[in-house]
């Protein structure tokens, strides 16, 4: 028996996704452009740029389908952008920015994620 359940349809929580999803790409791509111009901190940037590939594997893959475990995985991507932005004040106000991106499509989609009619 196969039932047919539309979880996500509303822009909204499309918005959301879409949000995330290029978030987490352009901190994957941008930190791993990033390890080929800071040689020294070549391990610093080969691990931000895996954890925005996983972020971003989660958010295309499982996060859509409305894994409610995907949802919370999430919040690590605005977790490591304000982490980042704490230990860096050069790059603060870039950092924070991002993570209140983050956030602002974490919360447009948690209406799909825990709704009752689900």
């Amino acid at each position: 028996m196969s039932t047919n359940v539309s979880f996500g349809q509303n822009s909204r929580f499309k918005m959301g996704w879409i949000i995330l999803l290029v978030i987490a790409a352009l901190m994957t791509l941008g930190h791993f452009g990033l390890i080929f111009f800071f040689m020294d901190e070549r391990v610093l940037f080969a691990g931000l740029a895996s954890s925005s590939l996983y972020a971003f594997l989660v958010i295309y893959l499982l996060f859509r389908r409305g894994e409610k475990w995907a949802w919370v995985v999430t919040w690590t991507l605005p977790a490591l952008a304000f982490l980042i932005a704490v230990t860096n004040p050069s790059l603060a106000i870039y950092y924070y920015g991002v993570a209140a991106v983050c956030v602002l499509g974490l919360l447009l989609t948690m209406r799909d994620f825990f709704s009752q009619s689900r």
